[in-house]
């Protein structure tokens, strides 16, 4: 029955029109974001603030979790400002078409033939209306499996749901978490170089949102973090120990710092590594896919 749905949904008609659906929806955050519509892109407007600014967490030490003083807060470690240092030559509204146009490709690459009932899944929405890293962190977490070093971007942004690395840890590919974890350091040591008062006010950043590791903001799943890392952490060990490579990114969607209801769209990786696929869009039809070739479940490039 499933792979009736998966052959069907392989139709040549479907790419065409989910791209057509994106540019839709893409305008119209556009047009949202240059109305001053708050809620547009509310992430990604964080971002983009915090691309080049020499103060990026100051709202975030202001106020903590309180949107009612400053909506938009950057909370992750500088890395991801100062990478996107080019886009505060942008105006808004440009950077908010193009970050979301990003995120649903990467959501196609992730989804493949699965990305048109995907868009049913409301995590998956709320993502793209948002505009947060979380399908960055999905689709770094899929190539991960294959090429360690993109489990930098994982650690160097929401850091918890870097737990996914005892994978290669219990599976005694130490090779793999050497290249993740000497990947992650070198960034940092780089990113310390240039702007070592960031580092500072990340850390003053984290001192102000501590009380969010018991105590779970209000919209938030309540679940408080220490108990669900441990829980990730079992979930890690018994997917490298029956070779369930797939539960990898549930693993890291458990660990997510605040599990807001769009981090659930970290799960969608699961789906590319059940099929034993890396990024491609449609596994069976992809020209790449073939060049590339299937990287069987459970594997590590060790």
């Amino acid at each position: 029955m499933i792979g009736r749905i998966g052959r069907a949904l392989e139709h040549p008609a479907i790419l065409p029109g989910l791209l057509l659906a994106g540019a839709v929806f893409v305008g119209a955050q556009v047009a949202n974001a240059a109305s001053g519509f708050p809620l547009a892109a509310y992430d990604s407007h964080a971002y983009h603030l915090a691309a080049g600014s020499s103060a990026p967490y100051a709202a975030t030490i202001d106020a903590g979790f309180d949107d009612s003083v400053s909506p938009y807060k950057y909370r992750y470690p500088p890395p991801l400002a100062q990478a996107l240092w080019p886009a505060q030559f942008l105006p808004w509204p440009v950077f908010a078409g193009v970050w979301l146009a990003l995120l649903y490709l990467i959501f196609l690459t992730i989804g493949g033939r699965w990305a048109l009932p995907l868009l049913l899944f409301p995590p998956v929405l709320g993502e793209l209306y948002f505009g947060n890293v979380n399908l960055l962190i999905a689709l770094a977490i899929l190539v991960g499996m294959r090429w360690p070093a993109a489990w930098a971007f994982v650690l160097l942004t929401k850091v918890t749901p870097g737990i996914g690395l005892l994978w290669f840890a219990v599976r005694g590919e130490w090779r793999s978490f050497a290249i993740a974890l000497g990947t992650t350091a070198v960034v940092a040591l780089g990113s310390f170089v240039l702007a070592p008062q960031l580092w500072f006010d990340f850390r003053r950043a984290l001192d102000v949102q501590s009380e969010a590791v018991t105590v779970v903001p209000q919209l938030a799943i309540q679940v408080s973090l220490p108990i669900r890392l441990a829980i990730a952490a079992v979930v890690v060990v018994l997917a490298a120990r029956t070779d369930r490579v797939w539960l990898v990114p549930v693993a890291a969607t458990i660990a997510a710092p605040v599990l807001w209801i769009n981090v659930l769209v970290v799960l969608i990786a699961a789906i590319p590594l059940a099929e034993g696929r890396t990024t491609t869009l449609w596994p069976r039809r992809s020209r790449a896919a073939a060049a590339i070739g299937a990287v069987p479940a459970g594997t590590g490039p060790d």
